[in-house]
């Protein structure tokens, strides 16, 4: 019948329109999924450095051995009571 058929079209138009239901949820900590750190935050800080005239550059090897130091600013504080 032409109701049965237009509430199943009304019905396949309303699941079309209809957000896509959540699938998955990924949880990432930096370097697990993507080496952030290298190719990521080791270029940001020598460019911040670039942008404030620090004299200072950071290797992969000179990051690598940084990554020992867990946490950021606690990175920053052994890599200046170093040098």
């Amino acid at each position: 019948s032409t109701s049965s058929t237009t509430t199943s079209s009304l019905q396949a138009q309303a699941q079309e329109a209809s957000p896509p239901t959540l699938e998955a949820i990924l949880f990432d900590c930096d370097g697990v999924l993507a080496d952030t750190e290298r190719d990521g935050h080791r270029p940001a800080f020598n460019q911040a450095f670039r942008n404030n005239n620090i004299d200072e550059e950071w290797d992969v090897d000179r990051y690598g051995k940084l990554l020992e130091v867990g946490g950021g600013k606690e990175r920053m504080t052994a890599h200046w009571n170093e040098v």
